[in-house]
């Protein structure tokens, strides 16, 4: 874990220099060299995550011998055999998929954030980063659809913007057939979808139902090459209760901010997308309680909250705000002092927030098998 520490401190040091500096230049030089951590870290693994060796690293060696894999999207196995054509060693893959991942996702967050410096913490705190190096395939595509939000999610679009993220989208599910939920997001920019009058009654349900709702489901993909889903290792429920349990504050909060806004008129698209996605985030994970399946698309959506937090938490109507806890305590309490301070306040409590995922699911369950890090350099396995 301290190579981890070390690579999200150095990065967060050089992306906070690069905020106080003024020559755009030397900013954009600074950033992306506080994305060489990731990179490196990612690029140079070995044997982390449960699919390095078992599904990479095989499927390598088979395509590379000449043997077909089926159950690859073409568009990865056709990256694989051109990296075949390169070398023998498989490391080159992960380099690839590093390099799309980190390139597509940071790009968002630089461009989309209003805080760099949390969204890069939320990277790594909220997994996003430990995801990647164990789901890739899927990783290469959520970053993809991740990207390309950037096009669609404006006060006003224009047709080759849709296009763009049409075009993005379709380039997903080649790497991963799941992405083409990200189809969904076209939807989500236009108008507020999701009431918590009905989302959270709606996980309530779910939760409730949980595995009764398989049946439903069994009903439906019993006929098609989906069918595999319902029985053996990737069959049964996934429901992370502490997972569920932030989502539903993330949601909450969200949907608390909006509502302030509301009253001022203060709407604007991106707020309205973002607490959309989060309402389908919530809603995903709720049905993990039902298949495993869920949990995995939940991701597509979550991976948002890395530049949708910092969004509201800069969007805040502060006074508003204070005023409703002012109602709720009686005045009893002098908010004159936090006021100026109140932003800043809420940001240290999601950072804490998430510190206690990061150190429930990467630290004591090591979630990702991506502890304790091992690298390429001290491999001791013979290429095939």
């Amino acid at each position: 874990m301290i190579v981890y520490i070390l690579m999200i401190l150095i990065s967060l040091s050089l992306v906070i220099i690069a905020e106080k500096v003024e020559k755009k230049p030397i900013k954009v030089f600074l950033y992306i060299v506080a994305v060489v951590p990731f990179f490196l870290v990612s690029a140079l693994r070995f044997d982390l995550g449960t699919d390095y060796t078992k599904r990479y690293v095989t499927d390598y060696n088979k395509l590379f011998n000449g043997t077909d894999v089926k159950n690859l999207e073409i568009g990865f196995k056709w990256m694989v055999v051109m990296c075949t054509k390169i070398t023998q060693d498989p490391t080159i893959i992960f380099v690839i998929t590093t390099g799309i991942v980190l390139l597509f996702s940071m790009l968002t967050i630089f461009m989309k954030s209003k805080k760099i410096p949390l969204s890069i913490l939320l990277f790594f705190l909220g997994g996003v980063f430990f995801n990647s190096l164990n789901l890739v395939r899927q990783y290469v595509a959520i970053s993809l659809i991740f990207f390309g939000y950037t096009f669609i999610c404006k006060e006003k679009n224009k047709v080759w913007e849709y296009l763009v993220f049409i075009f993005l989208n379709s380039i997903a599910v080649l790497f991963h057939s799941t992405s083409v939920v990200g189809f969904i997001l076209l939807f989500l920019n236009k108008k507020m979808l999701t009431n918590w009058k009905w989302v959270i009654p709606c996980c309530v349900v779910i939760l409730l139902l949980n595995q009764r709702l398989m049946n439903i489901v069994a009903l439906i993909i019993q006929n098609t090459r989906f069918c595999r889903y319902l029985s053996g290792t990737m069959s049964g429920a996934d429901l992370s209760i502490l997972q569920l349990i932030v989502n539903i504050m993330v949601y909450c909060y969200m949907s608390y901010v909006y509502y302030k806004n509301k009253k001022i008129n203060n709407v604007k698209k991106e707020m309205i997308f973002y607490i959309n996605v989060q309402a389908v985030t919530l809603i995903m994970i709720a049905l993990s309680s039902v298949h495993i399946q869920f949990s995995r698309i939940a991701l597509y959506f979550s991976i948002f909250q890395v530049v949708s937090i910092p969004y509201f938490i800069c969007n805040m109507p502060g006074k508003e705000i204070i005023d409703d806890f002012k109602k709720v305590l009686r005045n009893k309490v002098s908010f004159e002092k936090i006021i100026p301070k109140f932003e800043l306040i809420v940001t240290a409590a999601w950072i804490i927030l998430f510190i206690g995922l990061f150190g429930y699911t990467n630290i004591k369950n090591n979630d990702n098998e991506v502890v304790p890090y091992k690298t390429i350099i001290n491999r001791e396995w013979k290429i095939k």
